[in-house]
């Protein structure tokens, strides 16, 4: 098989992958791991130059799909990241930005699920435990949650 029609099958490969959920470059590479690498780079660089592969806006959007109901700690985040593969300098940078509203997606967590009225404080706080946030947070967003 000519390379030109190994590079149409991985691309298309990839773009079949891509279709179901956003992925990072090393997944795809992943799956493309039986195409020759020069096939499998010209690949990656033509889904990249359009923006089909974008590690930081995937990154981002794993970040918020785990916010709101779905809301888990950072710790927890970070791992999901790492094992999808996501870049580690890609993870930092998204963190730097996104950290400062961890007290915000703690108390929209608690808010989803529960109400100050019907929810014991123990309750609250294994919730938040449970989902991986930091335990020094947890007593601060507790105050304000029973606050209201």
């Amino acid at each position: 098989m000519s390379e030109e029609n190994l590079y149409r099958e991985a691309l298309e490969l990839a773009l079949k992958k891509l279709k179901l959920k956003d992925r990072f470059e090393s997944e795809i590479r992943l799956f493309l791991t039986e195409y020759p690498s020069p096939v499998v780079d010209r690949a990656i660089s033509f889904l990249k130059e359009r923006r089909i592969i974008d590690d930081r806006k995937t990154t981002i959007n794993l970040v918020e799909s785990y916010s709101g109901k779905r809301s888990i700690g950072s710790e927890k985040l970070r791992a999901e990241l790492q094992e999808r593969g996501a870049p580690e300098e890609t993870i930092e940078a998204v963190f730097c930005e996104l950290l400062s509203e961890e007290r915000e997606r703690m108390l929209d967590a608690l808010t989803a699920k529960y109400s100050p009225e019907t929810c014991s404080r123990a309750k609250a706080a294994r919730l938040l435990y449970s989902r991986g946030f930091p335990e020094e947070e947890i007593e601060s967003v507790l105050d304000r949650f029973f606050q209201a």
